[in-house]
């Protein structure tokens, strides 16, 4: 695993030498020494497995995820996703500018074909560019695999479903931090989802 700079005084996608559209990270989560959170709790799995990258959330109500430790500005995320078990409106997708457990940028989608695109400040929830979440007939709903791509420029937020672009907003409250992969629960909990092919491309 790429470390950073937990203070965020710099941005790795901003050295010199990388250019617009280069891969800056990439994990296809065989290698289980890249350093991703391994975790087994009465609440949550997170860890490895034969077909990527777990994250298991067993309370309802309830968020896990894992972050990569590189500080990044403006970057790409793209990821494979599929839920193996738990409800139909389990949210699973990408993270952003994440700071701390009470400030990022998630992107989600769920196994019923919603989206969304949510801030988590000081630890408030605010769904942007909507008052609740749409439905897509691009997510492949169910246990079906879905591509998420997010887009992080400026104050810029884009997410794609399956090459499908759903929706940009804009916001300021964010302007660098880590990236990574998180699952929700709702009114149930015990929702898996597997992450494959999770890269990180400079804009």
């Amino acid at each position: 695993m790429l470390s950073g700079c937990s203070s965020f005084g710099w941005s790795f996608d901003k050295l010199p030498w990388l250019e617009p559209g280069e891969v800056i990270f990439q994990d296809d989560f065989s290698d289980q020494s890249t350093g991703w959170e391994k975790v087994n709790s009465p609440y949550e799995l997170k860890g490895y497995s034969a077909d990527g990258y777990l994250i298991s959330v067993k309370t309802p109500n309830s968020r896990a995820w894992s972050v990569a430790d590189l500080p990044l500005t403006d970057t790409e995320i793209q990821v494979q996703t599929q839920k193996m078990s738990g409800p139909e409106d389990t949210n699973f997708g990408l993270m952003c500018r994440y700071r701390n457990k009470d400030n990022f940028y998630s992107f989600l989608i769920s196994s019923d074909g919603y989206y969304g695109i949510m801030k988590v400040e000081n630890g408030v929830e605010t769904l942007l560019g909507s008052d609740q979440f749409t439905y897509s007939e691009q997510i492949n709903i169910g246990n079906a695999t879905n591509k998420i791509a997010v887009i992080c420029i400026g104050n810029e937020l884009s997410l794609s479903v399956n090459d499908h672009l759903l929706q940009t907003v804009k916001d300021t409250s964010f302007t660098t931090g880590k990236v990574g992969m998180i699952v929700e629960t709702r009114t149930e909990g015990n929702a898996a989802v597997i992450f494959s092919d999770f890269s990180v491309i400079k804009r």
